[in-house]
């Protein structure tokens, strides 16, 4: 695992650039509508990826490992503009954050205790998953690159079959999609963001996400 490529800041302006890119390109009539696979609106969806970021930059930036018994902020819907502009710059105070950790510090999340690293690439999945949520059967579909895509799931999904599309393969790891040789996971996928050194080895249970006291 030492030669694994890992995930970086340059990777998280990669996305929020990628999906902000596309949620322009959404036309405006289906803003409102339903997200794919989602009881959210495309516009809620895309104003979640926005929350996740801010969780993730207030957890880092406070190196605090126990859960602050707070929930995260809510950010309104917005204009299709706006909520474009929101990934971006979130992606940028999360990159600050990061960029000013020093190695080996951790800090909370409902389903770990993840690094700098781990921070970055669950704002990445968040980014590109709830960006396909959002895109999913419109024109402003995207397509990230395969290596990217394979530097988030070396990092959260150490499970996931090496010999397949990186794209597809993260769509099935987070529930998306089907992946040929393997079982779909829908609802009951979960990812690893404690460090690598401590996965054992098997698929983590998606109990996980029930939240950690």
């Amino acid at each position: 695992m030492s030669d694994r490529p890992p995930v970086s800041s340059d990777d998280l302006r990669g996305a929020a650039a990628l999906c902000a890119g596309s949620v322009l390109r959404i036309d405006p009539a289906l803003w409102e509508k339903q997200a794919c696979g989602l009881e959210w609106t495309r516009s809620r969806t895309v104003s979640h990826i926005g929350d996740a970021l801010a969780f993730y930059s207030r957890s880092l930036a406070s190196r605090n490992q126990e859960n602050p018994g707070v929930r995260g902020l809510v950010l309104r819907e917005g204009s299709i503009e706006a909520s474009a502009s929101q990934i971006e710059s979130g992606a940028v105070v999360l990159v600050r954050v990061s960029d000013g950790t020093p190695q080996g510090v951790r800090a909370f999340s409902p389903t770990g205790s993840p690094d700098a690293e781990g921070f970055l690439a669950m704002a990445c999945v968040e980014i590109l998953v709830h960006g396909y949520d959002a895109v999913a059967g419109t024109e402003a579909e995207f397509d990230p690159e395969d290596g990217f895509c394979r530097r988030i799931l070396g990092r959260l999904f150490p499970w996931a079959p090496a010999n397949t599309p990186g794209w597809p393969t993260l769509l099935w790891a987070t529930g998306r999609a089907e992946l040929e040789g393997q079982e779909f996971l829908g609802e009951t996928w979960v990812w690893h963001n404690d460090l690598l050194s401590e996965w054992e080895g098997a698929v983590p249970s998606y109990s996980l996400w029930v939240g950690r006291k």
